[in-house]
C-alpha cells in the first residue's frame, strides 16, 4: 500500500513537471541542490531494498523505488525526454533525478553523485534478490544506463 502511495505521489509531481512554464525541468518550488541531500548523508546511505518500479502517466518516464540501510525511502527516475534541456537532446544524454521527501535532485553526468549512484545501484544489484519488477539485475541495468547515458527514448531536436 505504500508503494501505492509513492507511487500516486510521484505520478502527480510528475504530471506537475510536465505543465511546468520551461516544460524541461521540475518547477522551481520542486527543485534541490545536491547539498540538501548530502545533509541527510545521503553519500553513507546504501541500498536495503528495491521495491519495484513503474511508469507513470507522463509520457514514459520510469519510477525505481528504493530504501537505504537506514529507512529513508527514494526513487530514481529515469526522465522521459519532456524534462531533458537543450543540450541534452543535442547529446542524446538520458537525464535521471532523484526524489526525496517529494524534491528532485538532478544527477549530473560524470559529478560525484553519479559515481554514488552507480555505486550504490551496482553494489544492491549484486546482493539483494527478488524477481519481476523486484528483480535486482534491474538495478545493475540501471546502473549501466546511468554510467553511459544512452537514452531509452527516441528524441528529436
Amino acid at each position: 500500500m505504500r508503494t501505492f502511495a509513492r507511487l500516486i505521489l510521484v505520478i502527480s509531481s510528475i504530471i506537475t513537471l510536465v505543465q511546468a512554464d520551461d516544460n524541461l525541468l521540475p518547477p522551481k518550488e520542486l527543485r534541490a541542490e545536491w547539498k540538501e541531500l548530502q545533509e541527510q548523508k545521503f553519500s553513507d546511505w546504501s541500498i536495503k531494498s528495491f521495491l519495484g518500479w513503474d511508469v507513470p502517466s507522463d509520457g514514459g518516464s520510469k519510477v525505481f523505488f528504493l530504501e537505504s540501510d537506514g529507512g529513508e525511502r527514494f526513487d530514481l527516475v529515469v526522465a522521459n525526454p519532456a524534462y531533458w534541456t537543450a543540450q541534452d537532446k543535442k547529446e542524446r544524454r538520458q537525464v535521471f533525478f532523484v526524489i526525496h521527501k517529494n524534491r528532485f535532485y538532478r544527477i549530473d553526468p560524470k559529478s560525484d553523485e553519479e559515481k554514488d549512484m552507480i555505486k550504490k545501484l551496482s553494489q544492491a544489484g549484486e546482493r539483494l534478490t527478488g524477481e519481476g519488477k523486484k528483480d535486482p539485475k534491474l538495478l545493475t541495468s540501471l546502473a549501466e544506463r546511468l554510467e553511459s547515458r544512452e537514452p531509452i527514448f527516441k528524441t528529436t531536436g
